[in-house]
């Protein structure tokens, strides 16, 4: 692995984020490969447990944001996401690390969005309170991933300020076959908007749960059903055909305005 990161043998995936409104591409997630010199395309739950225990996380975490800022540079208005891991966050200059990436890359602070997830061993959350603040106050949005699968949840929710929340993909995959996972949908949807978190709902794979997802309030999905993840220069066409669609779509009529004086219609 220390081979492969000197040797450019890691790489990045994205896959989209659709807005719930229009299914355009507000954003995606920054997903890492390696390509193994024997095994070949390897995925991150091959390989992650393996960088954290042989120290070499930090590397890999940094060279992922680095990467993505630069890709994300490409694509304007999109907001790239990317996953941190827990050591990462521990180390107390992780948010300094951040910000010299953004400007070393030149990529707005408020189109990076850091994934952290309710594995997340937090220790001092004074601590993490102002490790995302000092990165929120330059604009980097927080995330919390994979929420419902730990056991954390509702307390990191109440004490970290995150920007967002997503859906695990467990509870998206049941909703077809029993009401349980619906009425735990609609209470996560419920609290994310709440606390005033937008809320991405993850693994979408079906029309009906893409339709249900949408009528429970749900910002934003991810999933098969819109894309598998894609390399950089499919994004970027993805985006140049999304652009062109819209110039070509009419323009919605300003809506009817009436002036009121104090005696009635003017």
């Amino acid at each position: 692995m220390r081979r492969s990161l000197k040797n450019g043998d890691f790489r990045l995936v994205y896959q989209p984020i659709i807005d719930a409104r229009d299914e355009t591409m507000v954003g995606v997630e920054a997903l890492c490969r390696w390509r193994h010199p024997v095994r070949g395309e390897t995925p991150p739950s091959a390989f992650i447990a393996i960088a954290e225990e042989s120290g070499l996380i930090e590397q890999l975490g940094l060279f992922v944001l680095r990467q993505a800022c630069l890709d994300a540079r490409n694509w304007p208005g999109v907001i790239v996401s990317v996953n941190v891991s827990p050591r990462q966050f521990e180390d107390e200059r992780f948010p300094e690390a951040v910000l010299k990436i953004l400007a070393e890359t030149g990529l707005e602070p408020s189109r990076l969005e850091l994934e952290l997830t309710e594995n997340l061993a937090v220790v001092d959350l004074d601590l993490a309170r102002a490790k995302m603040l000092a990165l929120q106050n330059h604009g980097v949005r927080v995330a919390l991933d994979d929420f419902g699968s730990g056991h954390s949840s509702l307390n990191y929710l109440l004490s970290l300020p995150f920007d967002k929340l997503k859906v695990d993909r467990f509870f998206v995959s049941k909703i077809e076959s029993g009401s349980a996972s619906a009425a735990i949908i609609h209470a996560i949807v419920s609290i994310g908007r709440a606390l005033g978190m937008h809320v991405t709902a993850e693994g979408v794979e079906t029309a009906e749960q893409q339709q249900f997802l949408r009528v429970a309030g749900v910002h934003s999905f991810q999933g098969f059903r819109f894309s598998r993840p894609v390399d950089a220069s499919e994004i970027s066409s993805r985006l140049q055909a999304q652009q062109a669609l819209a110039q070509l779509l009419p323009t919605p009529p300003a809506p009817l305005t009436m002036a009121v004086d104090a005696h009635g219609l003017s």
